[in-house]
Order: structure tokens, then C-alpha cells, then sequence
């Protein structure tokens, strides 16, 4: 059967979208990503994924490069299912045992390659080598040898007499001629186009135009035996697949004989668009698949079956609709059902310990979501605070950890520089709730709650208890931090528990109050007695900030701008998009000349610089020695922080009282008269690209002002944690708990 003459590496790799066809497009086509060794196990998902990138690593600098550089993350990502959320696929990769390393690369067919190089199963076998993969981007790509059927079938002898040398090659010119080329180094963009010419190209019969022989000549009839071997290959597949009576049945007459119906299709089926059998859809193949579309256009291929028999099956594209592969592949982890595994997550996490009664001293019971002295900032600094206060008046104190299956304090002393704190915690009685047995509790006992879902985990332990409230150390309205989900309505049920809140901040409690929710929910039960009291059904405090030693504001040769950068999703009411977009359209304007320095505090990565525009960037700084921060602070001629909570943040202040123009965001708490009667150098703004840009603008004419900058310089309280927390305040909170008069405690 005489088959269209092709050129068989275009059918398999072309790409007929590709205009721009000089070296360095070509050399571009496919980002080469770019990704920084973790510098603790923080940074990694789990400890498989820590020890896939410890394997990653080991294969050296220039390995490593080449892998990323061919490592298709999309592929990947793809052909690994439940990844847990943070999992680098990269170190899931090299996690995989063996058996389960799906190739990472659409053009490397990892059970073939494997197959067809015994050396190379056999070092997989050994647990000398990864997988074919790391072997073809390491070894074999350089060695020549072919990363599917489908290449390796059009492979014939290399010819070095025909060779034409490095100085002749015009690499554009080579690209222009042979897309399948431009294909190929965008999947492996580690050898350039005379590296290919040189190991791949003579050997498939892409040969530069000025080395082509002519027609019948030898060395033309050699070239051209790969093509027709793909031809005698291809019919042999279509043989037997063909359905001659599916095909005769649904576009010719029944009885049509098998002959006419095969003939028939490669005739004039094919490109009309028929279906060579009732499992495979041309219509959706050509449709779906993009590049086999474009390749049935340019004439490169016969058909979309043509493709698939050729490659598309050994890529493990579909032959026929199917839904969740048609919806995953253009949205990848749109069909998991992510919200089964969170309905097992949610009943987890409010599923109450088993209890049994004590006798002994009463504690007061820390429930704390995990004890981790990494995040011993924020809203973890208060609790903390909070523990080392209430130690002091002689209570007992008890940890509770309630969503982290690591169990103990021996990392947290090692970790935490605070010797009192250590000493507080070690001291304490510890219950981990995921991993421990059941909790003792005397009637005596007290629940301070950090977290709203504790609510629920502390009911069945409040019955044992004379105090049937607990005490909410809240710190932000927790519903904010989840979408209208099942997660918001329950931390927004979770208010209703009775309990006494002590507020973070004057602001938080107008937004509890403006909202009817917890003590000010007059619908509630306990609220028939009357209208919710402050010192009797709620409390309040103010987040001690740090304070820094005060240094005269004054003109500096740099003008440096500090922005509160968190771009992690956890962190995302911070609101990081609009401030670094923000920031890159003004330095785009020109509204940040030469002379302003951009420096991104907060961020839980190693240090690293995040790009501005040609001539400005971002300074992404992870933490600063005390020394080197004060220093630091007292340079800033304009700082920004954002916050989409009722909690204000304490940041904005801090930056206030170094004599800096400061740019925050209002809310439905706080607004612009709010913010500026705390300091006149806030610039408040609207939580929007155009608020932000806005209110940039305006400080960067407010910055060059340094006298007016000092006079309104905030001037923080002289307050300490320790005056914050006092033993009365205490007194008076714990005895909240109970209805009792307040006892003061002498501690010991």
C-alpha cells in the first residue's frame, strides 16, 4: 500500500504554531525552570520529598541544571496523583520508588527506554541510577540514542564522511527546514542545533540544504531508508487496527470488502476526518490535541490517527473524549475530589480526645494547634507571652496540641531562644491529641483556645470542669481565612460556643461588636442577662510591637522603600499581588528613579531578588540579625504593609515609628480617619491596584518631607508583654471563666 512520503520526525515533533525560527527562540521555547536547593526540611513537603531532593542534589551541579532544564513540570504534575499540597513534583519525582517514575518529559518514554537499554534497567535495578529519564538527559541524549519507538524507528547509520562541519552549519537555517528540530530542544533545551545535527539530525535524514545530495545518488537512497521503513511500519500498525466493517458500515455500504474499505480510508477517509475504528475519534484527537492539528494542517501527517499510532499512544494521549482526562489535562486537579479528603481532615480536627477525670492541682490547658518554634511570630508571639505570664503567677500549666502528630518539646527547647518560655513549656504537662491517649482533667481546669476549631475539641472536656467557658485568645476573625466553604461555616459556628474572648487590639473587638458575633451576639442565651461587659464577658490587649532604638529621619544618598512581602498563600490577606504589581507599573512609569531601594520583609524562603523591572528590584530578605535590623529600619523612607483582616497587623506601626511615610490599607473597621489619628504619616488607601498605586504615589512626595516625617513620627508605648499580661488582668480573665471572684495567685 503506497503510503504519502513524509518526514518522519516532523510527524512526531513538529510544532507548525513556531514561527520565529532563529537559534535563540528556538533555544527559548521552553522556560528552563529555575529552582534554589532547599536550605532546611522546612522547605520541602514531607520528609519523602526531602529526601527526593537529597537524590536530586547528589547527581551534581551540571546534572542537576540538565535535568531541571528537560523536567516538565506540567507532565509531571500530571502523571502524579495526590501530591500533598507545598510538594515540589521535582522531589516527588525523585521520592517515587521504583516502578512509580512516570516519565517527566512527553518525549522520553521511560517503560520503553528502560526496555530497550538493558544497561540501563540493570543500574535502575542496582539502585545506581534514578530511571531512564536522568539517564537520557545525563548520558543518552549525548550518546544518541533514541527516547521512544517512534524516534528509534527512523534512526539509521551516521555518516561522518557527510558531516558538515561546525563552522559551515547555519543553525537558523536548520531550524527554518526542520521543525521537528525546534520540537525537539524545546523538550531538551541542554544540546544546541549542531549537537543535534550532529548526533540525531544526519542520522533521521535532516541534513542542512547545502549538504543534501542529489537525487539518486547513493547517499540520497541511504537518507531516505529510515522514511520509507516509517512508511512500512505505519502500514502495518493501520492493518491491524483497521476495522474494515465498522468502517464500511458508517461511511460506504455494508458488504464493502475489507480491501476497498482500507484503501478507501488512506485514499480519502483519513483527511476527510473518518474514524479508522469505532475506539479511536478523529475529530476529537485533532480538535483536542492542538500540535496534531496544526501537523495535519502543515501536511506532516496523514492524520490525527496517523499520530497516534506513531507517538500519540506512546505519549498516552487519548484516542476518544473522555471526560475527566479532557477536564484534567486543561486543568489539572479539576476532578480530585479534594473536598472528600477535607471532610475526613475536618472530622479529624474536631473530633474531641478521650478524656478521663483527675484529681490534683488545676491547669490551665494551652490547646495550640502545633508547638513549632519556627512560627514564633505574629499571633504565635502573643500566646507564648501569654504562657510565660500566667507560669508566673504560680498557675500549673498544660500544653495541648491539637493538629500536629509530632510529639514532644525537646525541638521546641533546642529551637526557641526564649530561656523562660523553654523552661514554662518543659515544666508543663504535655498531651498531643493526634498522637496521645486521652487527657486527664481535674474540675479545677481551665482551656485557653488559639485556634476557633479548638472550640469544638474542648466541649466534652468542659463538662468535666466547673468553668463551662473557655478562653479565646483572638487574634483575627478566623472565617476570613477560608473560602465560602464548609471550613468558614465551621469556624464561623465556632463563635458560638460560649467563651470569653480576649481581643488583640481595640480594632479587632469593634468588628466582633459591629458583627453581633461571641459575647456580642445578643441572640445567644447567655447574652439574656444583659449587654456583653468588657472585664466580665471580654477583654482586651494591645500587641506589644518591637521597639527599636529611635534614630533621627534624614535625607539619605538611597531612598529605601520596605514592603511587608508574604507571597505565601497561608499569608495571602497581606495581599502581596497588588503591592508587587503596584510597585512594578510605578517603577515602570518612572515614579521610583535610580536612587530607591526595594527590600521584601517577611518572607519564609531563603533570601532571594524578585525582578522590578530593567532597573529596579525586589530584595526578598527571610530574617536580619537584631543589629543589622535596627539599622535596617531606621533607613526606610517608606514602608508598606496590607492587611484584608479586621485585625489592623501590628507591622504598619513598627514602620510608623521609625519616622517612615507609611502605605495600609482601610477596612470596615478601620478607616482613614482611623489609621491617621494613630499617625499623620500613614497614607491609607483602598484595598486595590488603583488604591495602592494611589497612595505609592502620594508617598513618595511625602518621603522627600523629612522634617514633617519626624515631627509626626508615631511614638509607641512604653508597655511591656509583662505589663501587658499582669497578674490582676488574669486574675480577673481566669475568674471570667468561672463566674468566680477573681483570686490572686502568688507565685512561686
Amino acid at each position: 500500500m503506497q503510503l504519502e512520503r513524509m518526514d518522519v520526525t516532523t510527524e512526531f515533533f513538529s510544532d507548525a504554531s513556531i514561527e520565529d525560527v532563529t537559534i535563540s527562540a528556538a533555544m527559548s521555547a521552553v522556560p528552563v525552570p529555575s529552582r534554589s536547593a532547599p536550605s532546611s526540611p522546612g522547605d520541602v513537603a514531607s520528609p519523602d520529598a526531602a529526601r527526593g531532593r537529597q537524590r536530586f542534589l547528589a547527581h551534581g551541579e551540571q546534572i542537576c541544571r540538565d535535568i531541571e532544564a528537560c523536567f516538565d513540570s506540567d507532565v509531571a504534575t500530571r502523571r502524579f496523583r495526590d501530591l500533598p499540597k507545598g510538594t515540589d513534583v521535582l522531589d516527588a519525582y525523585f521520592a517515587a520508588p521504583t516502578g512509580r517514575r512516570p516519565s517527566p518529559n512527553l518525549l522520553l518514554d521511560e517503560v520503553w527506554y528502560v526496555e530497550d537499554n538493558p544497561d540501563v534497567r540493570a543500574a535502575i535495578e542496582a539502585g545506581d541510577l534514578h530511571s531512564g529519564f536522568v539517564h537520557f538527559v545525563a548520558f543518552g541524549l549525548h550518546e544518541g540514542r533514541a527516547p521512544n519507538p517512534s524516534l528509534a524507528a527512523g534512526l539509521g547509520e551516521a555518516r561522518p564522511e557527510l558531516l558538515a562541519a561546525e563552522a559551515d552549519f547555519d543553525a537558523d537555517a536548520y531550524l527554518a527546514a526542520f521543525p521537528a528540530v525546534r520540537r525537539f530542544l524545546a523538550s531538551f533545551p541542554v544540546i544546541d542545533p549542531y549537537t543535534y545535527y550532529r548526533v540525531y539530525g544526519q542520522r533521521l535524514g535532516q541534513v542542512p540544504a547545502s549538504q543534501a545530495p542529489e537525487r539518486g545518488e547513493p547517499s540520497d537512497r541511504a537518507l531516505a531508508a529510515p522514511r520509507r521503513d516509517e512508511e512500512d511500519r505505519f502500514a502495518t500498525m493501520l492493518r491491524n487496527t483497521f476495522d474494515a466493517a465498522y468502517y464500511g458500515a458508517t461511511y460506504l455500504t455494508a458488504g464493502t470488502r475489507p480491501v476497498d474499505a482500507l484503501q478507501h480510508y488512506v485514499d480519502i477517509g483519513a483527511r476527510n476526518g473518518n474514524n479508522p475504528n469505532s475506539d479511536f475519534d478523529e475529530a476529537w484527537y485533532r480538535t483536542f490535541y492542538a500540535d496534531v492539528n496544526a501537523a495535519f494542517k502543515a501536511g506532516t501527517i496523514l492524520s490525527g490517527y496517523h499520530h497516534y499510532l506513531m507517538s500519540g499512544r506512546a505519549e498516552q494521549r487519548r484516542p476518544k473524549h473522555d471526560l475527566t482526562y479532557a477536564l484534567e489535562t486543561r486543568m489539572p486537579g479539576v476532578t480530585e475530589p479534594h473536598l472528600l479528603h477535607r471532610a475526613e481532615s475536618i472530622a479529624r480536627r474536631i473530633e474531641p480526645m478521650p478524656h478521663r477525670a483527675e484529681r490534683g492541682e488545676p491547669r490551665v490547658w494551652f490547646c495550640l494547634p502545633t508547638l513549632n518554634p519556627d512560627i514564633s511570630f505574629g499571633g504565635y508571639k502573643a500566646v507564648f507571652e501569654l504562657i510565660k505570664a500566667t507560669a508566673r503567677t504560680g498557675r500549673k500549666i498544660g500544653i495541648f496540641v491539637t493538629d500536629d502528630a509530632t510529639v514532644g518539646t525537646d525541638y521546641f527547647a533546642y529551637r526557641e531562644r526564649d530561656r523562660e518560655l523553654v523552661a514554662a513549656v518543659v515544666d508543663a504537662a504535655y498531651v498531643n491529641r493526634v498522637a496521645g491517649s486521652s487527657i486527664g482533667v481535674t474540675p479545677d481546669d481551665v482551656f485557653v483556645v488559639y485556634s476557633v476549631w479548638d472550640a469544638y475539641v474542648v466541649q466534652p472536656l468542659l463538662r468535666r470542669t466547673r468553668a463551662k467557658r473557655f478562653l479565646l485568645l483572638a487574634q483575627e476573625y478566623e472565617p476570613i481565612f477560608y473560602e465560602c466553604s464548609s471550613s468558614r461555616v465551621l469556624t464561623e459556628e465556632a463563635y458560638c460556643f460560649d467563651h470569653v474572648p480576649l481581643y488583640n487590639s481595640a480594632m479587632l473587638a469593634k468588628y466582633f461588636r459591629s458583627h453581633g458575633i461571641g459575647p456580642f451576639d445578643d441572640s445567644a442565651p447567655e447574652r439574656r442577662s444583659g449587654a456583653a461587659r468588657d472585664g466580665r464577658d471580654y477583654f482586651v490587649f494591645d500587641h506589644v510591637p518591637t521597639r527599636l532604638a529611635s534614630k533621627p529621619v534624614q535625607e539619605r544618598g538611597t531612598r529605601t522603600l520596605a514592603l511587608y512581602a508574604r507571597p505565601e498563600m497561608h499569608a495571602a490577606r497581606n495581599l502581596f499581588e497588588l503591592a508587587y504589581l503596584a510597585l512594578r507599573r510605578l517603577c515602570a512609569e518612572g515614579v521610583f528613579d535610580d536612587s530607591w531601594r526595594f527590600v521584601g520583609l517577611g518572607s519564609l524562603r531563603p533570601d532571594h531578588v524578585l525582578p522590578l523591572g530593567p532597573r529596579h528590584h525586589l530584595e526578598m530578605v527571610q530574617k536580619m540579625p537584631l543589629d543589622a535590623y535596627e539599622q535596617f529600619m531606621s533607613s526606610i523612607d517608606i514602608g508598606v504593609s496590607l492587611m484584608l483582616a479586621p485585625h489592623p497587623s501590628v507591622v504598619p506601626f513598627e514602620f510608623a515609628a521609625t519616622g517612615a511615610v507609611v502605605v495600609t490599607n482601610t477596612y470596615e473597621n478601620r478607616s482613614k480617619r482611623d489609621l491617621q489619628a494613630i499617625c499623620r504619616n500613614i497614607t491609607p488607601c483602598r484595598p486595590s491596584l488603583a488604591g495602592v498605586e494611589a497612595a505609592l504615589r502620594t508617598a513618595v512626595t511625602l518621603a522627600d518631607d523629612h522634617e514633617t516625617r519626624a515631627r509626626q513620627r508615631l511614638v509607641l508605648p512604653d508597655r511591656s508583654w509583662a505589663q501587658t499580661f499582669d497578674a490582676p488582668l488574669l486574675d480577673r480573665v481566669f475568674a471570667s471563666l468561672t463566674g468566680d471572684e477573681p483570686q490572686r495567685m502568688a507565685a512561686e
